[in-house]
């Protein structure tokens, strides 16, 4: 999982996602760190910063709201969570709109550096 580490509510949500992850599936990667190794080739710049990017072993990049999916089903029961949440009526929209709001603090104030800031960061 690619997360930007300068940012705390996205700090924040990693730990969380560490704390869930009791079978240790999920490894972690600065988003500067994904992006200077080329695993963040397929996003296209302007977004690569924007959201937190989900990357399979096979080389499979989900974004932002469409990686909970997929990341929920790596937690303990979360293969059938995840289904749930695609199999109910408005459940990916649900999903969506929590992501989009908490997604929404990562550009506020609490999130101190900027793009150009990102680019050049030495971890």
């Amino acid at each position: 999982m690619a997360y930007d580490a300068d940012c705390g509510p996205c700090t924040q949500f990693k730990r969380l996602v560490d704390f869930l992850d009791i079978y240790h599936a999920i490894d972690f990667i600065h988003l500067v760190d994904a992006d200077k190794l080329g695993l963040l080739n397929t996003i296209s710049e302007p977004l690569r910063f924007k959201s937190f990017h989900l990357i399979s072993p096979d080389g499979d990049i989900h974004s932002g709201s469409e990686a909970l999916y997929d990341l929920i089903a790596l937690f303990p029961l979360g293969g059938h969570i995840s289904k749930l949440i695609v199999l109910l009526p408005g459940g990916k929209r649900m999903i969506r709109f929590f992501y989009n709001t908490f997604s929404k603090l990562h550009d506020s104030s609490v999130c101190h550096l900027d793009y150009n800031m990102r680019r050049t960061h030495e971890p």
